[in-house]
């Protein structure tokens, strides 16, 4: 979320208007929400592992591919989802000042109460726009969003999926589970200390910019995309709520190049990504601080017959930065591993690190821990696909938190969650 505090309830509303009208002409991307599950007449688990998103089949990556747009045919689906995420976060020491307006320790909060126009709008067109209110922030504002347009046809002796997005940000549209916008852990709290530094591509320009990618996956495997960012304005920002944060200067350019293959039984990918920019302050002239990020990444999937699945995604990007002319690198890597048996009790393992080497030093590295149980969206279950909940505990652990490793195990987290769509 990118959040500006002190908004009342009626920027909630014109919030929610704006994001609306947005969406009516074209937006889009992928949790499990309810709508999607309406829209094919399919249940959750058909596109999302353990049930429950974002993480994604091979199946729902296609629906993704294919602009949200697949459908059991049917006339009278409405393309509105909502969703809760309620925590209860407590730090292995009290945290001192606390969170504002809250206790130094075990605090339970409404993380996320968000809204969403997801689904189908035209032939070809779909989209996924989310507006959400924060509890902790007491705030309101415009969420993950995207608009999509995609086609099945031949280029150049090829057949595959052609498209075009427009998404506020970069990664979001990404069909894969391995990149910051949509990687494990797909809920955190927002209650707890966490790593200071990151690339471009986590979440550094998320919110306050607009891009526009094409993109193609072929039938022989081949994925590849290719677009521009830049900045939204500042008055823009402030209508729907969104801390500016700083500007691009000009454009900034994304590619990605990967090679994916859905076996039925499994799945795997393999693939680069690289993304450009330079930063200033907003209102500012004159050269800003320049980013280029490039990864790598991958993942592997295996359903077996869906009792027994297992999940493997991984991801390593360099940043090469130029900040006030001090040139410097930044190394991050996550790999998480997950098991879900009967589409509802899961348990995934995630190893993270940053290697920072600017005068910040803000190097940190860690392991997360997380159990959970999807009751509903299988096709058996009662409800689906009209809603669904996920239950979760999870408990992160830092060898080295921004630099320091003496107390760093003070920020170790447990969270319990519930979250619940419909």
């Amino acid at each position: 979320m990118y959040l500006r505090s002190g908004k009342n309830f009626s920027s909630y509303i014109r919030s929610t208007l704006i994001v609306l009208v947005f969406s009516a002409t074209g937006m889009s991307e992928a949790l499990a929400l309810p709508s999607f599950a309406r829209q094919t007449g399919e249940a959750c688990d058909a596109c999302h592992v353990g049930a429950y998103g974002p993480q994604l089949t091979a199946h729902g990556m296609k629906f993704k591919l294919g602009g949200y747009t697949e459908s059991d045919g049917k006339d009278g689906h409405i393309p509105l989802a909502a969703m809760l995420i309620e925590n209860y976060t407590h730090t292995a020491k009290d945290q001192d000042p606390p969170p504002e307006d809250l206790s130094k320790n075990n605090n339970l909060a409404l993380q996320e109460l968000s809204g969403f126009v997801a689904g189908k709008l035209y032939d070809g067109f779909g989209a996924f726009a989310q507006v959400t209110y924060s509890d902790i922030d007491k705030a309101t504002a415009l969420d993950n969003t995207e608009l999509r347009y995609a086609t099945e046809t031949t280029l150049l002796g090829q057949e595959g999926t052609f498209g075009v997005t427009v998404n506020n940000n970069p990664a979001m549209q990404d069909p894969f589970n391995t990149l910051p916008a949509w990687r494990f852990p797909y809920t955190s709290s927002d209650l707890a200390p966490g790593p200071e530094a990151g690339p471009l591509l986590d979440d550094m320009i998320a919110g306050t910019v607009m891009g526009v990618t094409a993109y193609a996956q072929l039938n022989n495997g081949v994925y590849a995309e290719l677009g521009n960012y830049s900045s939204l304005s500042n008055n823009f920002l402030g209508t729907v709520n969104v801390d500016p944060g700083p500007e691009v200067n000009g454009l900034a350019p994304y590619w990605r190049v990967a090679y994916f293959k859905d076996k039925r039984a499994y799945s795997y990918s393999v693939g680069v990504v690289g993304m450009s920019a330079e930063l200033r302050d907003r209102n500012a002239s004159g050269a800003g601080d320049k980013f280029a990020d490039y990864g790598i990444d991958g993942h592997y999937q295996f359903l077996g017959n869906r009792m027994n699945i297992f999940s493997v995604n991984g991801s390593y990007l360099h940043e090469a930065r130029t900040v006030a002319d001090e040139k410097s690198n930044l190394d991050q890597l996550n790999i998480a591993g997950s098991y879900y048996y009967d589409k509802s009790y899961g348990g995934t393992v995630r190893y993270f690190s940053t290697a920072d080497d600017s005068s910040a030093k803000l190097d940190t590295t860690g392991l997360m821990l997380q159990a959970d149980w999807s009751p509903f969206g299988k096709e058996s279950s009662w409800q689906a696909p009209l809603a669904n909940l996920r239950l979760g505990l999870q408990y992160t652990e830092y060898n080295k938190l921004n630099g320091v490793s003496s107390n760093a195990s003070d920020a170790n987290t447990l969270m319990a969650f519930a979250w619940a769509s419909l």
